[in-house]
């Protein structure tokens, strides 16, 4: 009869060793130490599990299904992007910051949002204008994105009450202007 919990520790083993195999650090240490030892010399930690079964032919290359990630801000900011191109109009650091939160990306930082918004802002890729609705892609401008500016070109072909009627937009007994609010 089996110990349980060394059945558990030798699956866990298993489990790492898989892991530390798509690092590319270990890859690098793992072939390293084959060179040492075809050179004849004495490779140091020789007690880790993977001295016991080296690796004759070590990958170099990930597996097409594995995404190298190279930085988390790399993948705050292409998070963002793709929020941002998929919805085509600004976002609040709240509202990216829930999208970062779905997408499982750990912000960190005494305050998070904060943490999140200062990347955003130190980022080339993007630009935040407050009055349009927060964060947008550089390449907008100062614009609230391209589906706001669709709805808007939308919107002013559409026909009014007054051209259907012929009555005037505004009636001349009204005292404040609708133009700008004021009386």
């Amino acid at each position: 009869m089996s110990d349980p919990l060394l059945t558990a520790a030798e699956t866990e083993e298993a489990a790492l060793l898989k892991e530390l195999e798509l690092n590319p650090t270990f890859q690098r240490l793992r072939t390293v130490r084959q060179v040492i030892a075809l050179l004849g010399g004495a490779s140091k930690d020789s007690d880790l599990a993977t001295e016991a079964k080296p690796n004759p032919t070590p990958t170099t290359q990930f597996p097409r299904t594995l995404r190298l990630r190279l930085t988390k801000r790399q993948d705050v900011e292409d998070a963002a992007v793709h929020h941002l191109t998929k919805t085509g109009r600004r976002a609040s650091s709240g509202e990216l910051f829930s999208v970062m939160r779905s997408k499982g990306i750990i912000i960190g930082g005494a305050v998070p949002s904060k943490t999140l918004a200062s990347t955003l802002s130190t980022s080339d890729r993007f630009n935040n204008i407050r009055e349009l609705g927060g964060y947008g892609l550089e390449e907008w401008g100062d614009s609230a994105g391209p589906s706001v500016e669709m709805k808007n070109v939308t919107d002013d072909k559409s026909t009014t009450s007054s051209q259907i009627t012929g009555e005037p937009a505004s009636s001349p007994f009204e005292t404040k202007d609708q133009n700008n609010g004021s009386w």
